[in-house]
């Protein structure tokens, strides 16, 4: 299915969603006209990458996400983006496999009109993600297959989760959100004393939140020197002890995570609980 607009309509699209801050009913109306030509063509991909024996899960981004990106990127994004449409494939070999993979992936839509582009993150790492992108272009339309290790993802799905909570500019290498200005009407009408321990706490916890977005990239880079270890089968007599602390941080990051968590929504008034969320984010 081609698209429905033409590169010049799309991109002045992108410009026209985030011009205003409530998007037109005929603007969000063309956007799902290409979300549907996507969808269409991502289906098509699935079929082929099913075929060749793996079992990927797979999605369209939604208005929200897209919106989210084109504030970030610019309107213009909207017409060379690459992951509108995408499929993710976790496997449960190492690096050696995850490289057979990627070459069997690009070999199936190598007759495309466009032949398949490979962005290797494992060699261009960004905040600490690691997986192998293949984009292929089906009716001349990019779709984007991600090829996991499970290590690779379990950690991209940790920092998604992180993310979450303290802010998903830290994808992009952005300090965590400082919620503090979005909470303290609350305390109007609280004595100064109070005022400034609500402020106290609130600052102490954004000191907390970087270190753990720091600690999550370098957690991310032992876990890449492991797998590194693991393609290569190195005889290093300390590969074991390394794997084993590697995953008792990885434990340690785990309890960490569902104890912000928790604290999170302990220090939040409960009139704003609800919107923890979207402050965070």
């Amino acid at each position: 299915m081609a698209l429905p607009f033409s590169k010049n309509q799309i991109v002045k699209l992108g410009e026209r969603l985030i011009k205003d801050a409530e998007p037109s009913d005929d603007d969000l109306t063309a956007l799902s006209q290409l979300l549907l030509a996507y969808d269409d063509t991502l289906a098509s991909a699935l079929e082929v990458v099913r075929g060749l024996g793996f079992d990927p899960t797979s999605r369209v981004k939604n208005t929200g996400t897209i919106l989210e990106k084109l504030a970030r990127h610019g309107g213009s994004w909207l017409k060379s983006i690459q992951d509108l449409a995408g499929m993710r494939i976790v496997l449960d070999g190492d690096r050696r496999t995850q490289d057979e993979a990627v070459h069997v992936i690009v070999q199936a839509f190598n007759a495309a009109d466009r032949e398949p582009k490979i962005i290797d993150r494992r060699l261009q790492p960004s905040q600490g993600y690691r997986a192998v992108h293949v984009i292929v272009y089906p009716d001349g339309i990019p779709v984007e297959v991600q090829v996991r290790t499970k290590w690779q993802h379990e950690w991209a799905d940790m920092f998604e989760k992180l993310a979450d909570l303290i802010g998903r500019g830290i994808r992009y290498g952005e300090p965590p959100a400082h919620w503090w200005s979005a909470v303290e009407h609350v305390f109007e009408g609280k004595t100064p004393e109070q005022v400034a321990a609500g402020r106290k706490l609130y600052d102490s916890a954004y000191r907390v939140h970087t270190v753990m977005a720091e600690s999550a990239v370098v957690l991310g880079d032992l876990i890449d020197e492991l797998e590194e270890m693991e393609a290569e089968e190195a005889e290093d007599p300390n590969s074991d002890e390394v794997a084993a602390a590697i995953r008792d941080l990885w434990d340690d990051v785990r309890e960490s995570l569902a104890t912000l968590r928790e604290r999170m929504n302990d220090m939040t008034p409960v009139s704003q609980r609800g919107d923890l969320g979207s402050v965070s984010s």
